[in-house]
């Protein structure tokens, strides 16, 4: 059965926990086929926009899945959530309005809320289809974030949330969106005309972070494609990397910024010592590995990489079909 673009097939009996195996294609991994052992199908649903999965699995735990591409799950969150999230909000030094646009879990909220500065959060997501299931299968996510006063719920397309907002009017902005494939709902948020509308939203030291995609070690297709169209709009950006085990490569995000940030400020230790609760991954030593890739990756990353103008598959290379 297709489930998106990954295949649900059953397993022969054997009498053990194997029901079904879910055979998985990721962008960037050529030639790779990723198999994950299923213990469970705990929710398997289509919304307006998309088909959601979540699973239980032998080696990750519960999983999500959205158009069968593997979004999150419980065993390697911090890693993701930690290196989306921290490095920017403790480089910006005092972060007060936050906009992260894709709720999905709700994680990238919960690690925001960390930050003692915080007085207000807006977190958006165009399928609340993907927010309930998530609230009700996988609660470790969001971590009762929804009930925080300083959180703001809204199911809405971010565009709309954008081009609404007034001008300047966040510190830091998280575009934690699905990859931009074609027929899903996030293929238009990776070009510069969005990026310049995303600008004018974001304070003159604020800060943009661009989830990025996989760093796909031979060509960095996606994040080089992602930091040239940034630099577009914004005359700083850097990449932020961090290797997530059940996406089985490093993953990218990409700050962006009117001015260049000090990656590495004399009160980088006490900054991260003022988060509450302490995160599970991000540290002062973490920090500098979360910001820095050994010089053959950072000189094939700085490679001009193409600028998107239109679909961001037109530029990148997505996700391609199973054969026939």
């Amino acid at each position: 059965m297709s489930v998106g673009k990954a295949i649900l097939t059953p397993t022969p009996g054997d009498g053990s926990s194997r029901g079904v195996s879910l055979r998985l294609r990721e962008p960037g991994s050529y030639g790779t086929t990723i198999e994950f052992e299923v213990r469970e199908v705990l929710l398997h649903t289509r919304s307006r926009f998309q088909d959601i999965m979540v699973v239980d699995t032998v080696a990750y735990g519960r999983v999500l899945f959205l158009d069968g591409i593997l979004q999150s799950c419980v065993t390697d969150d911090p890693l993701y959530h930690d290196t989306m999230i921290h490095p920017a909000m403790t480089l910006h030094g005092a972060p007060r309005r936050v906009l992260v646009g894709g709720t999905g879990e709700a994680a990238s909220v919960r690690e925001v809320l960390r930050h003692p500065t915080v007085e207000r959060v807006l977190t958006v997501d165009l399928d609340d289809v993907v927010v309930q299931a998530v609230r009700e299968h996988l609660p470790s996510f969001c971590a009762g974030v929804f009930n925080d006063p300083r959180v703001e719920y809204r199911v809405e397309d971010v565009q709309k949330t954008i081009d609404e907002a007034e001008e300047g009017a966040f510190d830091v902005i998280f575009m934690d969106v699905t990859d931009p494939i074609d027929e899903g709902p996030a293929a238009e948020l990776y070009s510069v005309g969005w990026f310049r509308r995303v600008a004018r939203a974001l304070a003159d030291d604020g800060i943009l972070v661009v989830q990025s995609g996989e760093m796909g070690m031979q060509e960095m297709l996606t994040p080089r494609s992602v930091r040239s169209t940034l630099l577009e709009v914004f005359p700083w950006a850097h990449v932020t990397h961090q290797y997530i085990p059940s996406f089985h490569d490093f993953w990218t995000w990409t700050m962006a910024s009117r001015r260049q940030l000090e990656l590495y400020p004399e009160d980088l230790a006490e900054r991260i010592a003022r988060l509450q609760p302490r995160p599970r991954v991000y540290t002062p030593a973490s920090h500098h590995t979360m910001l820095e890739l050994p010089p053959y990756l950072a000189a094939q990353l700085h490679k001009p990489g193409k600028v998107i103008r239109g679909k961001a598959s037109e530029s990148i290379w997505m996700y391609q079909p199973e054969p026939a």
